[in-house]
């Protein structure tokens, strides 16, 4: 989305629901109140005007200032207190009246004054009126030419109260689907799709555990089909097909287990009248749970019946293990713009039926099942299909989870914002991009600099004893020396962290740019043990020269023998990175730069806008490091990381024996201006600066010297997402070989897997992971993940090795280590392996499934 940062718009969003309990009667409050905490976490400043908690204060600021609330039509709603639509007319011709003006005043004049542009998001047909009205104000003051209004519609409803004429005139329509789309097109008018979202949080697995004890409260063995449906008893919804499905199973000899959660609507008792005239059995379940474990007691103590009507409310906490351990979960509408339901049943793993009507995330037979038909046949066959097929419906549950990933909140504004983007270039209200064209030397014109922040989980030697079936946090004490590392951490944050942050905000701050990574293992030690650290490097990833890039979270080997969840937690990687500082990466980089064709088309697959690699000469081949690359037609662009270049400061810059040092700023910025090309990456690990090469070196000195004389040069430093903005339209081909490539040693996996110990270590960090796997626990998983951490086979290269590759490992082994001997080192770091392989050995695991 080239041109459009948070610094250059201002977001207002006009609603009847939002986040109060007051303004939510539908998904329309979900779907508001998560897109503008997107968002602001984003950084945008967001506006959201809605009818609110008439109680509450009419102007509210939350994320730092970033997300301001208007409750709008307060007067009014102290008159009616059931909610939003109580009183409705009222509320909505005084939100007409009053909002386009306010906003008009006190949002839009101040955003072009101060030379950002205005950006109006308008939710279904009550703000039909008001956007009309503020079209007409906004001529009236010549501004209309430099503002953006959408109006979306979520579905049907009152689409005859519309003008539709006046309204497609004065705002650039949209809608949630496809389908959507094509009701809309019968009205004369054709608008942009920008689908729903859910929250990334509902992509964490469900707790195997929970769905082994719904399946025991329920009684469901081997014999037995569950069923699950939620929503409101609405004739469109279908549920007189789902229980027909139900009786044609139970019929067949199956027994039925069918919980429902549907409203209070009348089709409701039409529904049960046509079970119980089916022949099925049905039991109502009213109650207040406060917890899952009351959820459970009430299913335990329910007759034994096909269809349980649930009648408490169900949070999303309780709905997951429901789609979860249900054999499908009918979402089958004959009318639905935009199924939220079936969409959070895939997140958590459910095997989903829908419709085939605005489900843009099903495709049949791939992570959901679309049904073409009102026949209940169809649900029957095809699910007892997947029955006698165990694997197609753990692959169907996999896949659903996998393709729920491209619908959660984060993805969905991007796709929000680029047609904003677009949206603004097309009216004139933002500039259309230049031509781009190359120094006339035909030199570099533009440097990159990358660096990343890691700090392994490193082992506990001698190896402990670990208890079989132990939980995760019993085997971590075990496993892991946390003592060692707080104390490198320490001294990393001391020598390098504080003075290299200091130097790097001063270079931002004199026009430097710095795109920087972490992985979460990092993150977590600074949050354990220095909070005020992680809050400096906040500060630093805030600054508008800084570009945060995605790292394989745990800096582990996962890439190399399972890519479905290295896709899983890639993307998991950007939630937490957007979590914790606002910005979600558009940019990876994988476990010490690996790529290859296969994680070239993961990393697309989870959506990143480029990666690294190192631009070895056996990866490059005839081609230079200092062009944009794809590969095989990918979207995907590569940055190739200019590995002499980076390593001439990375490894070489304190090497008095190297023909190059003393290395000066001036004579490293000359040899990037001498170049061919059309820019320079220049990779780091974060800690070169002041732990690698100590401040008596010089090498702050170097930092501080190399932005004055690189721009001297008539260079400028890019982040990743400006170069790709700039050189994108000409990206080159680049075949990827199918050996991995890596930043290390020669540039292959033999840095990490050139001896015999560290191919058995690898081969146990399998083991390991596989054993984990099987549990279903995932924080066994996770202990699996930190044990595939690359620096495991790192710290080992040294052995039966000499040269500086080997000096290179043994000065990333603990010092502590050394006092066993390089014998009992190999001996022991195998037994951590062994001891946790062995804790997880416990048989077939027979309280968990899958």
């Amino acid at each position: 989305m080239a041109g459009l940062k948070p610094d250059q718009v201002v977001i207002s969003v006009l609603s009847f629901e939002g986040p109060d309990p007051y303004a939510r009667a539908g998904g329309l409050a979900v779907r508001v109140t998560h897109l503008v905490e997107t968002l602001a976490q984003r950084g945008f400043l967001t506006h959201l005007f809605f009818v609110g908690d008439p109680d509450a204060p009419g102007q509210e600021a939350r994320f730092d200032g970033r997300l301001v609330l208007h409750r709008w039509c307060q007067w009014i709603s102290r008159y009616h207190p059931a909610g939003v639509y109580d009183g409705e007319e009222g509320k909505r011709l005084d939100f007409t009246a009053t909002v386009p003006p306010y906003l008009l005043e006190y949002g839009i004049r101040p955003a072009l004054e101060s030379g950002r542009l205005p950006v109006i998001l308008a939710e279904e047909w009550h703000t039909a009126e008001a956007v009309i009205r503020l079209d007409e104000l906004l001529r009236a003051r010549g501004w209309r030419d430099r503002c953006v209004i959408l109006w979306n519609a979520n579905n049907t409803m009152s689409f005859h109260r519309i003008d539709w004429g006046r309204l497609n005139a004065a705002a650039q329509l949209t809608t949630v689907s496809r389908y959507m789309k094509h009701q809309m097109w019968k009205l004369g008018v054709n608008p942009l799709v920008i689908p729903n979202g859910i929250p990334s949080s509902l992509l964490e697995p469900v707790p195997p555990e929970r769905i082994s004890a719904l399946r025991q409260a329920l009684e469901v063995d081997e014999r037995t089909i569950m069923l699950f449906k939620v929503g409101r008893f609405d004739p469109a919804k279908r549920w007189l097909l789902a229980v027909e499905a139900a009786a044609r199973l139970k019929a067949m000899g199956y027994r039925v287990v069918f919980p429902l959660r549907g409203g209070i609507e009348p089709h409701g008792q039409e529904v049960f009248a046509h079970a119980r005239a089916l022949g099925l059995t049905v039991a109502h379940l009213p109650g207040s749970p406060a917890s899952w474990e009351d959820v459970l007691r009430i299913l335990r103590e329910a007759p034994s019946v096909d269809l349980y009507s649930i009648e408490f409310p169900l949070s999303q906490e309780w709905l997951r293990p429901l789609y979860a351990a249900a054999d499908a979960v009918l979402a089958i509408s004959g009318h639905e713009p935009f199924g939220l339901i079936g969409l959070e049943a895939m997140a958590a793993g459910g095997v989903v039926f829908t419709g085939a009507t605005g489900e843009e995330y099903a495709l049949d037979g791939q992570g959901a099942i679309v049904l073409d038909t009102d026949r209940p046949e169809e649900i029957v066959l095809r699910l007892l299909d997947l029955r006698a097929e165990p694997g197609r419906m753990e692959a169907i549950r996999e896949t659903a989870r996998q393709r729920a990933a491209d619908f959660t909140w984060p993805r969905v504004v991007e796709i929000l914002l680029e047609k904003v983007s677009f949206i603004a270039r097309a009216s004139g209200a933002l500039p259309w991009p230049k031509p781009i064209f190359g120094r006339p030397d035909g030199r570099v014109r533009d440097v990159v600099v990358y660096t990343i922040v890691h700090q392994p989980r490193r082992l506990r030697l001698p190896a402990q004893p670990l208890p079989r079936g132990a939980p995760a946090a019993i085997l971590a004490q075990g496993l892991f020396d946390e003592e060692l590392n707080e104390r490198y951490f320490r001294r990393a944050a001391q020598r390098c962290y504080d003075p290299a942050i200091a130097r790097f905000q001063a270079m931002l701050n004199a026009g430097f740019r710095l795109a920087i990574g972490f992985s979460l293992t990092f993150l977590e030690q600074a949050q354990r043990w220095d909070e005020e650290l992680l809050d400096r490097f906040r500060d630093l990833v805030r600054h508008p020269h800084v570009e945060l890039v995605a790292a394989e979270p745990r800096h582990s080997m996962l890439l190399l023998w399972d890519l479905p969840r290295f896709i899983q937690r890639m993307r998991w990687a950007a939630d937490q990175l957007e979590s914790l500082f606002g910005v979600r990466p558009r940019i990876a980089d994988t476990t010490e730069m690996m790529m290859s064709p296969a994680i070239y088309h993961a990393l697309d697959r989870a959506g990143f806008d480029a990666a690294f690699l190192d631009g070895r000469p056996w990866v490059l081949e005839w081609r230079q490091p200092t062009y944009l690359y794809h590969h095989n037609g990918g979207r995907m662009k590569l940055l190739a990381r200019h590995h002499r270049l980076s390593d001439d400061v990375g490894y070489r810059f304190s090497n008095r024996n190297w023909e190059g040092w003393p290395l000066l700023a001036d004579r490293y910025a000359e040899w990037l201006a001498q170049h061919p090309g059309d820019f320079v990456v220049l990779g780091w690990d974060f800690e070169t600066f002041g732990e690698h090469h100590r401040e008596e070196t010089g090498i702050f000195a170097f930092l501080e010297a190399l932005p004055g004389e690189v721009m001297g040069r008539g260079l400028s430093f890019r982040t990743p997402s400006e170069i790709i903005a700039r050189y994108g339209s000409r990206s080159f081909e680049l075949p990827l070989p199918a050996f991995p490539s890596t930043w290390a040693g020669s540039g292959g996996l033999e840095f990490f897997l050139g001896n015999e110990v560290q191919h058995a270590v690898f081969r146990l960090m399998m083991e390991a992971y596989q054993m984990a796997c099987l549990t279903g626990d995932p924080e066994l998983i996770e202990l699996s993940l930190y044990l595939a951490q690359s620096d495991n086979l790192h710290m080992l290269q040294w052995v039966g090795r000499f040269g500086p590759e080997a000096e290179v490992s043994a000065y990333f082994t603990p010092a502590e280590w050394w006092a066993l001997g390089p014998d009992r080192i190999v001996w022991e770091v195998q037994q951590v392996y062994k001891n946790f392989i062995a804790a997880l050995d416990v048989g077939g695991h027979p309280d968990r499934e899958g």
